[in-house]
C-alpha cells in the first residue's frame, strides 16, 4: 500500500500525523489508521532492516512533514497555554474524550471481562500515580540532565504508536509539555538533541513490544490503552472555570474538541 503512495502525499499525511506530537487528545496511532498507514510503519519501524529501501521512501516524507508540523503549530499552542490555559485544555478534553468510545470498542470486542477491567484500572492508576509524585521526586528530573531529555523523548517515541494515546496528552499529564513544546518552539538544541536521541529507541521498543502483544492479548492492551486515557483526563484536568464568560467559552471549546476529533474517528 504505501509503495504507491507519492512523495507529497506522504509528506501530507506526515504533517496530518504531526498533529499528535503537538495538540494533546489527538492520537498519532487513530491518524495513522484513518491514513492507511499504521501496520506499514509499525511495520517499517518493528523491522527496519526488512526492504529498508522501501522503508525510507516511507518514513523519510512521512518524519520531514511531522516536523513541519511541529515548528509551524509549536509557538502558536505556547501562545495559548500562556494566555488562555483553562479555555485551551477544556477543547483538548473534549479531543480525547471523543476518542474514548472507539478504544473501548476495540477493547470489548471479544468482550469485557475482569482481565479487561484490571488493565483499563491498572493504566489508569499508573498514570495517575506517576502525575502525582511529591515534588521533590519530579524536581529530581533536572538533576537528571541530558539523560532527563533523553528519558523524556524515549516517551514520545513510545507513546506515538500507541492507538488511541495522545502521546500530547500524556506529557501533559506528566508535567513534561509545556518544556519540551518550548524547547521547539525556540529551537534548543540543548534540550531538542538529547530528546531526539531517546525517541528513535523509544519508538523502536515499543513498536517491536506492541506488535507482539496485539499478536497475543488484543483486548486486555485496548484496554489498558483505555485506562491511560482516562488518567490522563484526570491528570490534566484544570479545574472548573471561574467566570460566566468562561464557563460558556469551555463549553463551546469542549463541544468543538469533541466534534473535531470525531471527524477523524472510523468506525473499524
Amino acid at each position: 500500500m504505501s509503495k504507491e503512495r507519492g512523495f507529497w502525499h506522504l509528506l501530507g499525511s506526515g504533517f496530518i500525523l504531526g498533529l499528535a506530537m503537538v495538540i494533546p487528545g489527538v492520537s498519532g496511532g487513530v491518524l495513522a489508521m484513518v491514513l492507511g498507514l499504521y501496520e506499514p510503519i509499525v511495520g517499517a519501524i518493528a523491522k527496519p532492516f526488512d526492504n529498508w529501501r522501501g522503508h525510507l521512501r516511507l518514513l523519510v516524507p512521512l518524519g520531514l512533514g511531522a516536523g513541519l508540523c511541529v515548528l509551524l503549530l509549536s509557538r502558536i499552542l505556547q501562545f495559548l497555554f500562556a494566555h488562555y490555559p483553562v479555555v485551551t485544555l477544556y477543547f483538548f478534553l473534549g479531543l480525547v474524550v471523543a476518542g474514548l468510545p472507539s478504544v473501548f470498542r476495540l477493547a470489548s470486542a471479544q468482550g469485557f471481562g475482569f482481565s479487561h477491567a484490571l488493565s483499563c484500572v491498572l493504566g489508569a492508576a499508573v498514570l495517575l500515580a506517576v502525575t502525582r509524585l511529591p515534588a521533590a521526586a519530579q524536581s529530581s528530573w533536572e538533576n537528571l540532565g541530558a539523560m532527563g531529555f533523553v528519558f523524556k523523548g524515549s516517551i514520545v517515541g513510545a507513546s506515538l504508536v500507541v492507538p488511541g494515546l495522545s502521546v500530547s496528552m500524556l506529557l501533559l499529564a506528566l508535567g513534561f509539555y509545556e518544556e519540551l513544546l518550548g524547547a521547539v518552539a525556540h529551537l534548543d538544541l540543548k534540550v531538542l538533541i538529547p530528546a531526539g536521541l531517546g525517541l528513535v529507541p523509544g519508538l523502536v521498543a515499543a513498536s517491536k513490544v506492541l506488535h507482539w502483544l496485539l499478536a497475543r492479548k488484543i483486548s486486555q492492551v485496548y484496554s489498558l490503552i483505555l485506562g491511560l486515557m482516562l488518567g490522563s483526563l484526570g491528570a490534566a484536568f484544570p479545574g472548573l472555570p471561574r467566570t460566566g464568560l468562561e464557563w460558556l467559552l469551555c463549553a463551546v471549546l469542549f463541544s468543538g474538541g469533541v466534534w473535531i476529533a470525531s471527524l477523524f474517528i472510523r468506525e473499524e
